[in-house]
């Protein structure tokens, strides 16, 4: 007996789901919602300081 889950897309935005084989994806890799353009892309609170790692002396 063999189960077979295919992996699938659940947008956030739209509520829409959706085979992960037919949705696209942008340039850089990250996933677009084939029903309301939503991009996956990751969010801007975890990015990296533009100041630079902090000096011994801080």
């Amino acid at each position: 007996m063999s189960t077979e889950n295919a992996a699938t897309f659940d947008c956030p935005e739209c509520d829409v789901t959706a085979p992960s084989t037919s949705v696209p994806y942008d340039s850089l890799g990250y996933v677009v919602c084939p029903v309301c353009g939503y991009a996956g892309t990751p969010s801007a609170g975890g990015s990296p300081s533009l100041e630079g790692p902090p000096s011994a002396g801080d």
